[in-house]
């Protein structure tokens, strides 16, 4: 008997198993090590997370090569400035101002790129770009800080799903995404407080980034880092509803492309920048 038994959908939830432990074997030594080899895959999934982005905005083909391969060189210039907030804010600002000059070129240049096109270009190009930079950002201050975002995120989605198809009833978001329930998202979020409190405990961490951290703080963080990683989730779940596709891409069985499996993170770990930073102002 399979040992998904016990749950709604199990064939799903199995593929999604086997993917998600293989994702884990191939991201977990990358992120403990760091280095080189990390932010080569950072790039990677920069570029095709942009890609996909741009193609389900259904921008022409060579718009789309030239937000890839721009949204890539920008987080090459990123790395540099992982370890300076002030430089990768100012990296972040001029992104924006050479993603709108891109723009305005095209609209004069191009008379089937339209205006409206180039804030769907921003979208792709901001979204992934910032987002991995993010978990860049927090991997060069601690490996400790990736794993407590990855925690949360990752157990957030797995018991979402698992309590949502055995007990949810009660529809969270039904014109985005029918399947998502509030009792899965509770779930979730209680199941990532769990695993993520036993996570600090055992590495006797004592902050995230510049967060100083006691109990109150910890859980008060991972719910919230928690709810905001499922409104990152649906929000990309909105992208593709009002765009009539399943998923971003189908590279990953069971979770889709870059942007479906990484959605969460990307948009949790921009959220925990932007906190931690300011206090670090403070």
């Amino acid at each position: 008997k399979s040992p998904f038994w016990w749950i709604k959908g199990e064939k799903i939830m199995k593929t999604r198993v086997i993917t998600g432990s293989l994702l884990a074997l191939f991201f977990i030594p990358l992120f403990i090590f760091g280095g080189f080899p990390l932010e080569i895959v950072l790039t990677i999934l920069t570029i095709v997370a942009t890609f996909e982005m741009g193609r389900l905005f259904k921008l022409k083909k060579y718009v789309i090569g030239i937000i890839a391969a721009y949204s890539g060189l920008f987080f090459i210039l990123f790395l540099g400035y992982f370890d300076d907030a002030d430089i990768f804010a100012e990296m972040i600002i001029a992104l924006v101002i050479f993603t709108i000059i891109i723009g305005a070129l095209l609209s004069v240049f191009d008379d089937e790129f339209k205006t409206s096109d180039m804030g769907l270009m921003l979208v792709a190009i901001l979204y992934p770009s910032v987002g991995f930079a993010s978990i860049g950002f927090l991997t060069r201050i601690s490996v400790y800080n990736i794993g407590f975002l990855f925690l949360i995120t990752t157990m957030t989605d797995i018991f979402a799903y698992i309590v949502g198809v055995n007990f949810g009833k009660t529809r969270l978001a039904v014109k985005i995404s029918p399947k998502k329930s509030v009792e899965g998202s509770i779930g979730g979020t209680v199941f990532a407080v769990i695993f993520t409190m036993i996570y600090v405990w055992g590495f006797k961490m004592d902050s995230i980034a510049n967060i100083e951290l006691n109990i109150g703080i910890s859980i008060g963080l991972i719910i919230f880092l928690s709810v905001i990683g499922q409104i990152g989730d649906l929000v990309a779940s909105k992208f593709k509803r009002d765009f009539g596709v399943k998923d971003y891409s189908n590279i990953f069985p069971g979770h889709g492309g870059v942007m479906d499996r990484f959605d969460s993170v990307i948009f949790a770990g921009m959220v925990l920048v932007f906190i931690s930073e300011e206090i670090g102002r403070a």
